[in-house]
């Protein structure tokens, strides 16, 4: 999916949920909420790979557990029974290489690359509450994704940057409230499949090198599966 038809189809969900809101003289059931997630990395983007450094060819893989941060603006409607709530929901994740990986960056005295995924939703919460402490809910959105890797290399190696990249995003997930103001979900997202590429001054700069034999005369472009499995933990007001 493109860039613009991916922000032109996120605005339109954002547009249809926001409309959801209803009055404002309803103002009690809107809700805010803000995340704390912690994240395991699944697909492409778990997948184990040893060499310094990754290049285009590799970037995108190798990560392990991250965290992340979190907000939700949503607005509750009782349906007699339970509670549906649309909602708009924004993250901040990050990720970094596995630990050995890792090392062998700091032995060569590389920047090694982390990555930042910022992934945007609208949605909708089911939730339905049994006791006055336990409430479970459902949940289901669509959106996009945002990654962004940071740079590698340095010192005797051209510093590689990375393109930002946009995907299809979605994401379900099953919980529940502890009481009225804290929940704990698990929850599965797919960030898409992620163009891989180089900045164009990254590419310039490795014309003729080994590396971009390796990296880019290969495989102009690589395709990356981004996905995540969390635990999120939210507090609600």
């Amino acid at each position: 999916m493109s860039k613009s038809n991916t922000i032109k189809s996120l605005c339109l969900l954002a547009a249809f949920v926001l409309a959801g809101f209803g009055a404002k003289a309803q103002f009690s059931h809107f809700e805010q909420s803000f995340y704390f997630n912690a994240n395991l990395p699944v697909s492409d983007f778990a997948t184990n790979v040893d060499n310094t450094p990754m290049t285009q060819y590799y970037a995108g893989s190798d990560a392990i557990i991250g965290i992340g941060l979190g907000y939700r603006a949503s607005y509750r409607f009782d349906v007699g029974f339970g509670e549906v709530s649309p909602y708009v929901h924004a993250d901040f994740q990050w990720n970094a290489l596995r630990g050995d990986h890792r090392d062998a960056y700091t032995l060569t005295g590389y920047s090694k690359p982390n990555y930042l995924n910022v992934p945007i939703y609208a949605g909708f919460n089911y939730r339905y509450e049994i006791t006055d402490i336990f409430t479970p809910f459902i949940e289901f959105g669509l959106g996009a994704d945002f990654l962004k890797i940071t740079k590698e290399g340095g010192n005797d190696l051209p510093a590689m940057k990375y393109k930002m990249s946009g995907a299809f995003a979605w994401q379900v997930g099953a919980g529940t409230f502890f009481g009225k103001h804290v929940s704990a979900g698990l929850h599965f997202s797919g960030y898409g499949k992620h163009t891989i590429q180089y900045k164009s001054s990254t590419a310039d700069a490795l014309q003729g090198t080994t590396l971009q034999a390796i990296s880019s005369n290969v495989l102009p472009e690589q395709l990356r599966s981004i996905g995540v499995l969390s635990l999120r933990i939210g507090v609600h007001f």
